[in-house]
């Protein structure tokens, strides 16, 4: 009777303590990074995941030309609410046509960043725009990364790229 008894409250304490970081996390943390994302213009939640070390974003962007401004301050946010948590964003613009367009002129897109000659990096992009026949073809800039858009019909790609090497930014799709 006394090791049921045991065997019972152990069961129960694991059962609160555990369920009490899931709601934690439900609540503290996810809910509200939800609620920053739900108020973009820019971009659209696909999925989020928030783990125990890390924390998960896939968005798709709908707004490119509101995307850096809102990315900046949603990044401000998550920061603060995800305890020291690594955070990790995926855009899902990943069309394939338009990423062999990337990759053909990240070379030189990567020497401009490297360089710190960012001046260069809008008549690159207008170059791809004019070879490749795109649609839309924009770069924009804050203190922490460039944005590169590219449009084409129904495909489009878009890459956050850190200025420094610091930080990272996965562009997957």
């Amino acid at each position: 009777m006394r090791k049921g008894a045991i065997g019972l409250s152990l069961l129960a304490t694991l059962l609160l303590l555990f369920g009490g970081w899931f709601l934690y996390q439900k609540i503290e943390v996810e809910e509200p990074i939800r609620t920053q994302i739900g108020q973009l213009q820019s971009a659209e939640l696909a999925h989020l995941h928030v783990g125990k070390d890390h924390i998960q974003i896939d968005l798709n962007v709908t707004h490119p030309e509101l995307f850096p401004q809102e990315y900046r301050k949603l990044m401000q946010q998550v920061k603060e609410m995800a305890g020291g948590k690594e955070i990790q964003v995926t855009l899902g613009n990943q069309s394939k046509e338009l990423e062999k367009v990337w990759m053909n002129g990240l070379f030189s897109f990567t020497e401009a960043v490297d360089l710190h000659q960012y001046s260069r990096i809008p008549q690159l992009v207008g170059e791809w725009k004019t070879a490749y026949q795109l649609d839309q073809a924009m770069a924009q800039m804050d203190a922490e990364h460039v944005y590169v858009y590219l449009k084409r019909g129904a495909d489009d790609y878009y890459a956050i790229v850190p200025r420094s090497s610091g930080s990272e930014v996965a562009v997957r799709g």
